[in-house]
């Protein structure tokens, strides 16, 4: 599934379930572990997940398989 994400002012990140405005806050280690080739200093961007993890992040109703 693809997510977005974007880095708050306070350094963590705000990362959005792909085609809606659901999101979930995590901390920078939390980030890097689910998305671990994303450069450290990064804004925003990209990137794909499971749907499973995608599942556990923001709930079954969001995730909708294909």
């Amino acid at each position: 599934m693809q997510v977005r994400y974007v880095r708050t002012i306070v350094g963590w990140f705000n990362v959005y379930a792909g085609g809606t405005d659901h999101y979930v806050i995590m901390k920078p280690e939390d980030f890097f572990t689910l998305l671990p080739q994303v450069s450290r200093r990064t804004r925003s961007g990209c990137g794909e997940i499971s749907v499973t993890v995608a599942s556990e992040l923001f709930g079954r109703q969001v995730v909708k398989p294909a």
